[in-house]
């Protein structure tokens, strides 16, 4: 396996070496001279670079990533210079150059404020050590909450929970696939056609845009009032519906929803 960094990342090499359980042993071919890391069934054993071995040579390289690289199976390590495991070594690389970002007032953030994470689903994530930070955060992702309401639940700065996400999606502990679906300011219409009690139609553009967010369809849609009343909505797809949300006359009496009153409508995401 070669590649280049900078269009393979050394968080995604070492992901997918420890992964795939891969032994042998891991060169790049950096301009401060080659860095040399060594893995047994996915696990790092040993790491030498810039006059470096073991964690430190692995936090050198992760700070000035550059150069070729090549893995080549089966060539054991001279001798053990690593003691933490793979994600928690990476974790730790990552939370290092978080720092050193903060040092000199860089404000990079990884990802934005809607997008949404969730646990992979990996076991062999519970093996990794976290600080209280990263369990903080950790605790309030539920594949639902948007990073800007995890930062306002956690009571940090959205920088710094964006890094902190960044570090957990490092270690394999997170993934983040997408982002929290757009509220469409609907007018209230009665619908031409019967619809069942308690269902709406909403344009299916404005479905699919959902959909896309979500990784599937939602179900129920939440409407707010301008007085700040939600009422819940079975969700219906219609073509050519527009900036309308269509009612049935039964759902119109029960809720005391007036055509042409305006809605603040997104998908029902319980505990968002």
């Amino acid at each position: 396996m070669t590649g280049t960094l900078g269009l393979f990342s050394l968080v995604d090499l070492f992901q997918l070496l420890a992964g795939a359980s891969r032994t042998g042993r891991l060169v790049v071919e950096h301009p401060r001279g080659d860095a040399r890391i060594y893995f047994e069934k996915g696990d790092v054993t040993h790491a030498a670079f810039d006059g470096e071995e073991g964690e430190e040579a692995v936090y050198a390289l992760f700070a000035d990533e550059r150069g070729a690289f090549a893995f080549s199976t089966g060539l054991p390590a001279p001798r053990r210079t690593v003691k933490l495991g793979t994600r928690n070594l990476v974790l730790e690389a990552v939370r290092r150059l978080d720092e050193a970002r903060r040092d000199a007032d860089d404000d990079v953030i990884p990802y934005e404020s809607d997008m949404v994470p969730e646990r992979s689903g990996d076991a062999a994530s519970e093996r990794v050590d976290l600080g209280e930070p990263e369990c903080d955060v950790l605790d309030r992702i539920d594949g639902r909450r948007s990073l800007q309401r995890i930062a306002e639940l956690a009571e940090r700065p959205f920088v710094e929970v964006s890094r902190i996400v960044a570090r957990l999606v490092a270690a394999g502990v997170i993934v983040v696939r997408k982002r929290r679906p757009r509220t469409a300011r609907l007018v209230v219409r009665a619908a031409s056609t019967a619809l069942a009690p308690g269902a709406a139609m909403v344009d299916a553009g404005i479905v699919e845009a959902w959909t896309r967010a979500l990784g599937e369809r939602p179900d129920e849609i939440l409407g707010r009032r301008e007085s700040g009343v939600v009422d819940r909505f079975r969700l219906l797809s219609g073509q050519g519906t527009g900036p309308f949300l269509l009612l049935g006359h039964a759902t119109l009496m029960r809720t005391g929803l007036m055509a042409d009153e305006p809605l603040l409508v997104r998908p029902a995401e319980d505990g968002a």
